[in-house]
């Protein structure tokens, strides 16, 4: 059973007692109360709704709240006998490291081996040992491929493990992490972690983890701090808090829909008895989409591009069709960004581009963005307005068209903004600036849409919500183009998959072969019953 934290005080590594806290010009409360303890050596998930206080929680032990953000706050924190409230982040940042939600704030230099090495500058670490901790990081994370390059010109998913080395390679004894694998692809993703357990483990590391994606993080977690909608806390371990959530991981949905007890909260924990006793007469098969025989949409044939004289598409071809899902998967620095941005015109490369048989390869990009709605990978690229319905309103004029208020007030609602529509967007949480972005690139109501990491910063609930969305559009005869590595959204919209590998496609074909046959794209349920063909929990009899 859940419960408040309300303990007494202990000389923990992290203490917080009575904590509160208000952001300027804001009558609620952001946290409340807080009282938790944090041993030395643990992984603690932080896990609740998009704008619970997750990120606020975070910043309050490295002193970025109230220092950064100002605001009223009262209670006591402790970390290293250091306070957070009084000695703000300079002192904190000597034990303490921060990598944010969007890594792209917290870049200094061009390049990436600079980047990394910048904060072992600040520390005064002497040269020989900086030369060799950074070589360490870049072979452990896999970055040697990169270490030259712009940050500018890698892959928002390389930027997250950039941003991550650079922390890392502080040895802090505090790491604090907000949504770190938001855009890694499964295997990067479970190399950072199983990075930051090996280091947990051998150097007494303690982690905390804001992350919506529980199936990665749960094989890792020592402890569980759940931030309800009201700001509360509730602490315990991952066996205490996840069978209660109404959310659940898929191999957690799994057990509970064949009434395990205990539930298993990892594939490597659920019961091989119950696999074993599985029999294939049991195979569902769930309705797919029948081919039509209508004219693509959207054809790309024989497309290449390069970056600095170095390829990053090969001849790729494929055609996107009308009404339906088509999911772009591969590892980072595949190449997927790169496709998209060479289909708009904002790459240059060479090859054909056709929409509805017309070809567009010499088209503007204003021209072609009347057709095609383009959701980046950060939505604060697109957010320049004052309020959200400003922003609906500039797309509106740029494309020669208007609309009463009343009007984006109620397209806001598909989005769950109307009641936020005269705020501030950038004042608002990355999951909220997210769905404001895609409404802004989809208000005049283009054929076909490109989206690049949706989920990014997104709970379950507003994964929920995009879903039925993006379905709603495509049974209304929209095509859509979506990158992400978030395989269990992914499965559950996929009409078709396409996966890219260094900057080729090597596979085009149904959801249930993607996501069962290449064990980087491996759903949960795949991964348990991969015999079955099964992709998705609710396949599972």
């Amino acid at each position: 059973m859940l419960f408040p934290l309300s303990q007494y005080w202990r000389p923990t590594m992290i203490n917080i007692e009575a904590l509160s806290f208000k952001y300027p010009n804001i009558s609620q409360y952001a946290l409340e109360n807080v009282d938790c303890q944090i041993e030395p050596g643990t992984l603690t998930l932080i896990i609740g709704p998009s704008g619970s206080g997750k990120s606020t929680f975070l910043r309050c032990i490295n002193g970025l709240v109230p220092h950064f953000s100002g605001g009223t706050i009262s209670g006591k924190i402790d970390v290293f006998g250091s306070d957070p409230i009084t000695d703000g982040p300079e002192t904190l940042a000597a034990n303490v490291g921060f990598v944010f939600q969007e890594p792209e704030a917290q870049f200094v230099f061009d390049i990436v081996e600079d980047e990394i090495a910048f904060s072992l500058e600040n520390m005064g670490v002497p040269r020989t040992e900086m030369h060799a901790r950074v070589d360490d990081i870049i072979e452990r994370l896999e970055l040697s491929s990169i270490r030259h390059r712009s940050i500018h010109e890698i892959s928002g998913g390389e930027k997250q493990k950039v941003a991550i080395a650079s922390v890392l390679v502080t040895n802090p004894k505090v790491l604090l992490l907000d949504e770190p694998t938001s855009q890694l692809d499964p295997i990067s993703a479970n190399q950072i972690l199983k990075l930051c357990v090996h280091l947990k483990n051998n150097s007494d590391l303690t982690i905390m983890i804001s992350e919506h994606r529980l199936e990665r993080l749960l094989p890792y977690t020592d402890k569980v701090i759940e931030i309800n909608d009201e700001h509360k806390l509730f602490i315990g371990s991952p066996e205490q808090i996840i069978p209660h959530l109404q959310n659940v991981p898929p191999v957690v949905a799994i057990g509970k829909k064949l009434g395990l007890n205990p539930l298993p909260l990892t594939v490597e924990g659920f019961p091989d008895n119950v696999i074993n006793n599985k029999k294939p007469g049991a195979k569902l098969v769930l309705p797919v989409l029948q081919e039509t025989n209508s004219e693509p949409i959207l054809e790309i044939k024989h497309l290449s591009a390069q970056i600095n004289q170095k390829a990053i598409l090969d001849d790729i071809s494929f055609n996107l069709k009308q009404s339906e899902i088509l999911v772009l998967l591969g590892k980072n620095g595949s190449g997927k960004t790169s496709l998209l941005r060479s289909i708009l015109g904002l790459m240059v490369s060479m090859g054909e581009k056709y929409f509805k048989g017309q070809n567009f390869t010499d088209l503007p990009i204003t021209r072609i963005l009347d057709q095609i709605g383009y959701l980046p990978q950060n939505p604060s690229d697109l957010l320049f307005a004052e309020t959200i319905l400003d922003e609906l309103k500039i797309t509106l004029k740029n494309h020669g068209l208007e609309k009463t208020d009343q009007d984006l007030i109620d397209f806001l609602q598909q989005f769950n903004l109307a009641e936020k529509s005269h705020q501030y967007p950038r004042d608002l949480s990355v999951g909220e600036r997210q769905r404001i972005a895609l409404a802004a690139i989809t208000v005049h109501d283009p054929d076909i849409i490109f989206l690049d990491e949706p989920t990014r910063g997104l709970d379950y609930a507003a994964k929920d919500l995009l879903s039925m969305l993006f379905k709603d559009w495509r049974d209304s005869g929209k095509g859509i183009l979506l990158i992400t590595h978030d395989v269990e959204f992914a499965a559950d919209l996929a009409d078709r998959v396409t996966i890219l590998e260094g900057g080729k496609i090597i596979f085009t074909g149904s959801p249930s072969a993607a996501f069962s046959q290449f064990p980087a794209f491996q759903t949960q349920t795949a991964r348990l019953f991969n015999a079955f063909g099964w992709i998705l929990p609710e396949q599972v009899s």
